[in-house]
């Protein structure tokens, strides 16, 4: 008699983890903490393991594709293969971020320097300000 690769109740016990995994993603997204960008990543990946948990013989097949010995191996080496996409995708975001922040903060460096010059020179008064206006300052 054949074993299977995977116990019916630890496929059961897999795939009820997966779908509140999604339901959590989902809620993020619609809470608005996670962009639905970077949501997609993690839907398309939970799906593809639950395509696994679902049907264990893929990852038989993908084995013996890659050239591992054991599914345990392969599944091992894929999950570390996309943590370090993973990790690759989320530097290049804020690398891209750091770089929005330091042309922001001198473009504002930019125009508090005009907006003191003019202010030099007479043509912006000095009350006008909303950085000076308070709640109960007068015009």
């Amino acid at each position: 008699m054949k074993t299977a690769l995977v116990p019916i109740e630890l496929r059961i016990v897999s795939i009820v983890v997966l779908a509140l995994f999604l339901i959590w993603v989902v809620r993020l997204v619609r809470a608005q903490r996670l962009s639905l960008r970077d949501s997609l990543v993690w839907v398309l990946t939970t799906l593809a393991v639950a395509f696994i948990a679902v049907f264990p013989g893929v990852l038989v097949r993908v084995t013996h594709l890659l050239g591992f010995q054991l599914p345990s191996n392969a599944l091992f080496g894929l999950a570390i293969l996309y943590l370090a996409v993973n990790v690759l995708v989320n530097t290049v975001a804020g690398s891209q971020n750091a770089a929005r922040i330091r042309r922001l903060s001198q473009e504002y460096a930019a125009l508090r320097a005009e907006l003191e010059s003019l202010r030099g020179n007479g043509r912006v008064g000095e009350d006008s300000s909303p950085a000076r206006a308070g709640p109960g300052s007068t015009p």
